[in-house]
């Protein structure tokens, strides 16, 4: 058995007759026997069969609830199904009364009329009549897109039996499913459970009351922007709930409703509801989810922490130009202090030669003078140097 994301199949639906092509099509699950009668403690199976109306399909889903006070369900077996890819296995709750399954086929996909998806397993645990229906359901067309091409989802009902056969039942099996009256006009449905305001992004439920086991028609309007037709199914006591497959955006939605019967005519239109979507306050990384007000104070905390670095970088220039300029005032003053002393000391120098009375003696003053010049020359250059480097 191979198991595949739910994206695969979930990625297929789009909006239902959006494509001419399927307008006539028929594709329906339903279950085989519709009806039987069985003794308490017995166990019985029944099929969820597929009838593609002539198209071809490659992917179905469904949700089914049983009377889990008279009905058991002991297994699923899918081994022989005409699905081989699945999002999940199959799978029930007896405390709950459901059954859920989800799968495809790959492409061409799958036409027929009595395509077996699942076989259900049950087990009699009371007398009385038990139904089984289709909670909500659909078929998707193999053509690229994903279209919802389901047209009914027919269930059934079956006759619980005493185990003894020979005690006599007050409770009669009926003759045939319920029919709707088609010489009167369908009664509307309403519209119960909805929410005043639902965050851009997320997905939008609604739930409401209609006639049993009949095909609910959503209408749903935002702005101006044109209707959308969507559908869903109502249980064995006329509840229905409905999903709207896309993510809502911001603005205003008003939603309608309708039964719908097997022949096609359709009762009038429910009072309209309007839902509120607002502003998403999240913002989406990846797999990271954000609130916006932390973005916020994150940028906030950076360019507080940049505003802080440029000040303390200002502070520092500051007192390296200050310090700078202190420097070089102290070397200008250097300078005029030694060519002052140069300058001296070069006019006490010639005084000094043009004093001796002998050349032997000019000679001997020349060579002491010179001697004094490199020394002072030498401490004035190492003074410069220094000087230098302080302001380096």
């Amino acid at each position: 058995m191979i198991k595949i994301d739910k994206k695969i199949i979930t990625g297929l639906s789009l909006l239902f007759f959006t494509l001419p092509v399927f307008a006539f099509a028929q594709a329906n699950l339903f279950l085989s026997p519709s009806t039987g009668s069985y003794k308490v403690g017995e166990s019985f199976s029944v099929l969820v069969n597929l009838n593609s109306g002539g198209q071809s399909v490659n992917a179905g889903t469904g949700q089914i609830s049983f009377d889990n006070a008279r009905l058991q369900v002991l297994s699923l077996g899918y081994s022989q199904s005409i699905f081989t890819l699945w999002t999940d296995n199959p799978s029930y709750s007896n405390p709950a009364g459901t059954i859920y399954f989800s799968g495809g086929v790959p492409s061409p996909g799958f036409i027929g009329a009595s395509g077996g998806i699942l076989r259900i397993t049950f087990r009699a645990k009371a007398i009385g009549q038990a139904p089984v229906n289709f909670i909500s359901g659909s078929i998707l067309a193999n053509d690229g897109q994903g279209t919802n091409i389901a047209d009914g989802l027919r269930g059934s009902l079956y006759y619980i039996e005493p185990a003894d056969s020979t005690v006599p039942s007050t409770v009669k099996p009926p003759e045939t499913s319920p029919v709707i009256d088609q010489s009167k006009p369908l009664e509307v449905p309403t519209i119960t459970d909805w929410p005043k305001k639902v965050e851009a992004g997320k997905t939008l439920t609604i739930g409401g009351l209609g006639i049993p086991l009949t095909k609910i028609s959503i209408i749903i309007e935002k702005g101006t922007e044109g209707s959308v037709n969507e559908y869903t199914f109502s249980g064995s006591d006329g509840k229905f709930r409905f999903t709207y497959d896309k993510q809502v955006e911001s603005g205003y939605y008003r939603i309608w409703a309708r039964n719908v019967s097997e022949s096609g005519s359709a009762s009038g239109l429910s009072d309209p509801i309007t839902v509120e979507v607002t502003s998403s306050s999240f913002i989406r990384l990846g797999g990271l989810i954000l609130n916006y007000m932390t973005i916020i104070i994150t940028l906030l905390s950076l360019l507080l922490l940049l505003l802080l670095l440029l000040i303390i970088l200002w502070i520092l220039y500051r007192r390296s130009k200050k310090k700078k300029g202190h420097e070089i005032s102290e070397a200008e003053e250097m300078l005029h202090t030694s060519f002052d002393k140069l300058r001296d000391g070069l006019s006490t120098y010639v005084t000094y030669l043009v004093s001796a009375k002998t050349a032997a003696g000019v000679k001997r003053r020349e060579q002491k003078t010179k001697d004094d010049l490199k020394e002072e020359l030498d401490n004035i250059e190492g003074k410069i140097k220094k000087e230098i480097k302080d302001i380096k």
